[in-house]
């Protein structure tokens, strides 16, 4: 993948635009319903890949485009949340590959993926090789605070104790965690940092975090960090690559690590038991886990590597100068839903979509 930094950045987004335009048309033609799915006929092309989503779009276009260019594979693409992707692969729509969503939040699904372990299994650090068999993981994902610097004056925001102010009452951007699974990761580390390592004492700053958002929780991720770049909102929970792409963009935010403590997930590459292209699918996984794309993704793109011997991102701050903490991935698992019901009730809400 010679010269890839360089060709990457070369192409421009109205080609990207245009292919999924394409894409879109024709899968609607055959349904008549953008969200009707695609045509199983459609999909047993044999230079075809149905790829679904949470990824920002720019954050996909170069990725996709070199894909596109070096296989001669068409991506189709289908931008949704991490809950739902997983609820459309699990209701037989014709989907290949889940790309995104934190390995906490869909590993707990895993009856819907296959197993494949990728090509480049050899040159991932040792933390990100012990997963669930349909899992591979794509990048090392921080939970971090987004915060509008025009907007929030004042205010001192270092950490999750800081959103409890009375001025940022109503201004706060936080998205469901039942529906975002960046949003169910900071779920699990405001309980663990706030409870001081047990997430049942966790809880009663959860609930005051509640009260704060007023019990207005946002559909998506994507509302969360583009509500707080176009000023809706003073500060929102996301991840980092989410407001490092608000950042490059000229936007007037920073990024926080919350000082009581950050929790790194990785998220994953998962393909469908119900995959039609599910050699074009292995493609996707091992061309997205391969070195040269993954130092691309740590240079340009502000995401961390799961691999060994790429360096990290100079848009972000390094591991070490981070207060990491831990969390049981087991208990997290299986007190997923338990948690999510349990929070929307706090915000007013009946847990279900």
């Amino acid at each position: 993948m010679e010269a890839f930094g360089k060709k990457i950045k070369e192409i421009t987004a109205a080609l990207f635009m245009a292919i999924v335009l394409a894409a879109f048309l024709c899968a609607c033609a055959g349904t008549g319903n953008s969200d009707a799915g695609i045509k199983e006929e459609e999909n047993d092309s044999a230079d075809k890949v149905v790829v679904i989503s949470p990824h920002p779009v720019d954050f996909m276009k170069p990725l996709l485009n070199e894909f596109e260019s070096q296989t001669g594979i068409t991506v189709e693409i289908i931008r949704s949340g991490t809950s739902e992707a997983v609820k459309r692969i699990s209701g037989n729509e014709a989907i290949d590959v889940l790309w995104g969503g934190s390995v906490l939040t869909v590993s707990s699904y895993d009856d819907s993926f296959a197993e494949y372990k990728t090509v480049n299994y050899g040159d991932f650090s040792e933390e990100f090789r012990d997963m669930p068999e349909g899992v591979t993981c794509f990048t090392d994902v921080p939970s971090v605070l987004i915060v509008n610097t025009d907007l929030c004056g004042d205010i001192s925001i270092e950490g999750y104790e800081d959103l409890l102010d009375p001025r940022l009452k109503g201004r706060i951007a936080f998205a469901s965690p039942e529906k975002s699974s960046s949003s169910f990761e900071h779920l699990v580390n405001m309980l663990y940092a706030m409870g001081g390592g047990n997430p049942e004492n966790g809880w009663d700053y959860a609930q005051k975090l509640a009260d704060q958002i007023g019990g207005n929780l946002l559909e998506g991720s994507s509302q969360v960090y583009n509500g707080v770049a176009s000023g809706k909102f003073i500060v929102g929970l996301t991840f980092e690559e989410a407001a490092i792409t608000q950042m490059k963009a000229g936007r007037h935010v920073k990024i926080v690590y919350m000082e009581e403590g950050v929790v790194f997930t990785p998220d994953g590459l998962y393909i469908s038991k119900k995959a039609k292209n599910p050699e074009n699918a292995r493609k996707f996984v091992d061309f997205m886990t391969a070195k040269d794309t993954q130092r691309y993704i740590s240079a340009d793109l502000g995401r961390r590597s799961v691999l060994k011997d790429v360096e990290e991102s100079p848009l972000v701050t390094p591991k070490e100068d981070i207060n990491v903490i831990t969390v049981d991935s087991d208990t997290v698992t299986s007190c997923k839903d338990e948690w999510t019901l349990r929070f929307a009730a706090l915000c007013g809400e009946d847990g279900h979509e």
